[in-house]
């Protein structure tokens, strides 16, 4: 579940600046040098039940892999640990009820929309505002039809085990709870106002970022996804997105120098712009491209 709720803050959809207009499927790039070739796949990690999770040219990339990257390992165990984590840090101490950190019209809004949801006031009073944010993120997408179980990620990761591949990931349950935990006040509050105005936006955002996925329509997932974000939560941008980004760079430059085919699989979000980790491999001297459908 929590890997879902992470997921909800990072809803956006594969964007490269080198390209444009749509492609036959989600958008897939790929770096290559003399022995190494790297694929990278933007994933959503909430789709309906039964909706595709590939093309043609992903089914092909990641048959032809060696070792397969996610965001965090996808196991039972994992999912355990992030929970218990998630329930550990994300408590509220005592005298600081998640209400004391809005003013009364904010204080409304999120009880009108916990009201919405179905989610009882105490409930949220109860938790840290980062975990209330991302419960307020996920709830609306799963009454929707949006189902954790089938993201992208969990079927990339399904497919490696299936076919005995070596499967590797970015950080541990420890790390991303940690990416929460360790926020500021101002980040912590930033990030709880954004998640009331997604929630009571709705998910025809999503419904459009998810359809946009699916044709690789790069231009409209960047403006509908990413620059309102960055523009409006510039904080919870850089720490979310952009430091992450910079330390998988240094991860996927040592990969290179080795031999093999790899195919990482992560949040699209994390693609997108120019501190994305498209361009920061481009800034190493990597040549990434769009792979195009045959």
């Amino acid at each position: 579940m929590m890997r879902s709720l992470w997921s909800a803050l990072a809803l956006a959809v594969l964007a490269g600046c080198a390209s444009s207009g749509e492609t036959a499927g989600p958008a897939l790039f790929v770096a290559r040098d003399a022995d190494s070739t790297l694929y990278i796949y933007g994933t959503i990690h909430l789709r309906k039940s039964g909706a595709s999770w590939g093309s043609p040219a992903v089914d092909a990339a990641i048959a032809s892999a060696d070792e397969i990257w996610t965001e965090m390992e996808i196991s039972p165990e994992s999912d355990a640990r992030t929970q218990q984590l998630a329930m550990q840090a994300g408590l509220a101490p005592a005298g600081r009820p998640l209400s004391s950190w809005l003013s009364t019209e904010e204080n409304r809004r999120l009880q009108a929309t916990a009201q919405r949801l179905g989610l009882q006031e105490q409930a949220l009073e109860s938790m840290q505002p980062w975990l209330a944010s991302l419960t307020l993120s996920v709830l609306p997408m799963m009454r929707a039809g949006y189902d954790p179980n089938a993201g992208v990620d969990r079927s990339v990761d399904a497919f490696g085990d299936t076919h005995g591949k070596t499967m590797r990931h970015f950080e541990t349950p420890d790390e991303q709870i940690g990416f929460f935990a360790n926020m500021s006040s101002d980040l912590q509050r930033q990030m709880l106002l954004e998640a009331i105005d997604e929630a009571e936006r709705g998910v025809a955002g999503l419904d459009e970022l998810s359809a946009g996925w699916e044709v690789g329509d790069l231009r409209a997932i960047e403006r509908l996804a990413v620059d309102e974000f960055k523009s409006e939560y510039p904080a919870v941008y850089e720490a979310m997105l952009v430091n992450r980004n910079r330390a998988w760079a240094e991860v996927l430059g040592r990969e290179m120098e080795g031999g093999g085919v790899d195919f990482v699989a992560v949040g699209v979000a994390h693609l997108v712009g120019d501190e994305g980790l498209i361009e920061l491999l481009r800034a190493r001297g990597m040549r990434v491209e769009l792979v195009r459908a045959p």
